[in-house]
């Protein structure tokens, strides 16, 4: 109980540290004209302390919502009149630090944070305060006061910073993610040829190369590993897939991710990657003047190095030589950004493109194999757009909605990250019944959200159906039930590449392979790693089908 405890204290300092950081370095900046930035060269998910869920960051999906009268109020950025009859965070519920950290080590909830967010719903309500040493957070476990906050947090949005991901930038005389109309300006060069559709639609080519070539390797798998039928370590798979996707987009050049063995430089970096998030959850323990003394801390800067090396386009840059690849040539040819801003963003599109892609499509095909007949009304739906031999492209896409619920579904149930944070810093905002000051620092559920019975009904069953237009559920639910990918100016910049590779894999591997369960029957849960992720591996059958 007391390493549990000593641990503890040191987590809950470094969460004052990084709260205190980000306040820091707001100083100074209240004039400026755009929000608080998220993108380069900073790393794109930043969670820490005990609930690895709460610092974690990811945009919310923007969604049009048909209640305008709720979006009007939610929108407010003043105190409503009648403000002396609200409540404030001194009368919110909420566990104590100790209860914290019963229930993040003797109850075991470290690693499900995510199950935690249902659990405490349930005990103190949709609005709850937790604390964390000197550090108080406002947890949201409500769709309607989720919007609330979101639409109040003006102009200049700030997110927590992780501190040692920041003192890994400082290490290497990297600047820290830009602040305010910075952030602006290189948003505003990345998002047309990573946002737009028409440019999307463009990548459609190389990442049906790269689709073809994992089907090829799905078969050379059961064939070779999986007596003709098994393929294991799914998630494994789909992550060098995903990796390879986003890298033929940004490069237009191919990694080698599928071969049968693995270039070392790829491996390298796919290994790094692992190496980072998993690194981060021990050096976060320790407060921040041990952490070069830390046996670790040289393997956690050496894998971020590796990151940011990306496949040694940082060195082509510095010597003048040329750089393959259609997005990021024409980032260097419009000047625009800086060599530091540029490798910081390709280093963003890396890490959050190739979680969400694995993740994600890793749970669509667990289901698949558990929902036979949902399998064969997405399959009958793509051999209805694609027949025979003909290979699903993006203009095939728009017309198969029940492919884009049956990934919607997934979202909703494995939200990649199944929280995130917000902290008010421009004005005192009302959430609900209760005002709350600037500097509050907001833990939005939206996992507990998902599974909310009043916004999803029978939220535990993979119901693709809920999201197809028209149908009962789609309007009675609420827009921001379920929000994976972001809201807004702040949403995710990798969104719509990542539904594309997603979209054109699932296609083809359902209209290539029936996909049936492990005979073991292995049931497969849910785990909070800095993201949510499978924990333990996924291994399926895939059965060849007969072209029609």
């Amino acid at each position: 109980m007391f390493v549990y405890l000593f641990i503890y204290l040191f987590i809950s300092m470094c969460l004052s540290v990084a709260l205190e950081n980000h306040s820091t370095r707001w100083a100074g900046q209240n004039n400026c004209k755009y929000q608080s930035p998220d993108l380069c060269p900073a790393p794109p998910l930043q969670t820490a302390g005990p609930s690895q869920h709460i610092l974690a960051t990811a945009a919310l999906n923007p969604v049009k919502s048909t209640w305008d009268q709720r979006r009007r109020d939610a929108s407010t950025t003043t105190v409503a009149e009648g403000n002396s009859k609200l409540k404030t965070m001194e009368d919110l519920n909420g566990p104590s630090f100790l209860t914290s950290l019963y229930w993040l080590f003797i109850k075991g909830y470290f690693q499900t944070t995510h199950q935690m967010q249902i659990e405490h719903s349930k005990i103190y309500g949709p609005l709850w305060k937790s604390k964390y040493g000197p550090l108080v957070i406002v947890n949201v476990a409500n769709a309607e006061l989720i919007e609330q906050v979101l639409r109040q947090e003006g102009r200049h949005p700030v997110r927590t910073d992780m501190p040692h991901w920041r003192a890994y930038r400082e290490l290497r005389n990297q600047a820290h993610g830009p602040m305010g109309a910075k952030w602006q300006r290189i948003r505003s060069i990345l998002n047309p040829r990573m946002l737009k559709p028409k440019h999307v639609s463009s990548y459609s080519n190389a990442i049906n190369m790269v689709v073809t070539d994992f089907i090829d390797k799905v078969a050379w798998l059961r064939d070779t590993h999986g007596q003709g039928v098994m393929v294991h370590d799914l998630a494994g798979e789909l992550y060098k897939f995903a990796f390879e996707g986003i890298c033929s987009v940004l490069f237009e050049t191919r990694m080698g991710c599928l071969n049968e063995v693995v270039p070392e430089q790829t491996q390298k970096f796919i290994v790094s990657v692992g190496e980072m998030f998993r690194l981060s959850q021990l050096v976060i323990l320790f407060p921040k003047s041990t952490w070069p003394y830390l046996p670790f801390w040289k393997q956690f800067v050496a894998a971020w190095d590796y990151l940011f090396k990306v496949d040694d386009v940082q060195e082509k840059l510095q010597l003048g030589q040329p750089v393959e690849g259609e997005y990021l040539t024409h980032l260097l040819l419009s000047e625009q950004m800086t060599v530091t801003e540029i490798l910081g963003s390709i280093t963003e599109l890396l890490l959050a493109g190739v979680d969400t892609t694995s993740n994600t499509i890793s749970w669509t095909l667990y289901h698949m194999a558990k929902e036979p007949e949902i399998q064969e009304k997405l399959y009958q739906e793509v051999i209805s757009v694609c027949p025979g031999e003909k290979v699903p492209t993006s203009d095939d896409i728009a017309n198969m909605p029940y492919l884009k619920a049956v990934i919607r579904e997934t979202l909703r149930l494995y939200p990649v990250v199944p929280g995130n944070a917000r902290l008010t810093v421009e004005n005192e905002i009302v959430v609900g019944d209760h005002l709350f000051p600037k500097k509050t620092l907001f833990h939005l559920c939206h996992y507990a959200v998902s599974y909310d019975e009043k916004v999803f009904p029978d939220p535990h069953t993979f119901l693709p159906e809920r999201w197809l237009r028209g149908g009962e559920d789609r309007s009675k639910q609420h827009p921001f039930g379920s929000v994976p990918f972001g809201f807004g100016i702040r949403a995710c910049l990798g969104r719509r590449v990542a539904e594309l590779e997603m979209y054109l894999l699932l296609s083809r591997l359902i209209k290539q392979y029936e996909v049936k369960q492990d005979p073991a029957g292995t049931t497969v849960k849910a785990i909070t790693r800095t993201l949510m992720a499978p924990a333990t591996s996924i291994n399926l059958q895939f059965l060849d089908r007969q072209v029609q």
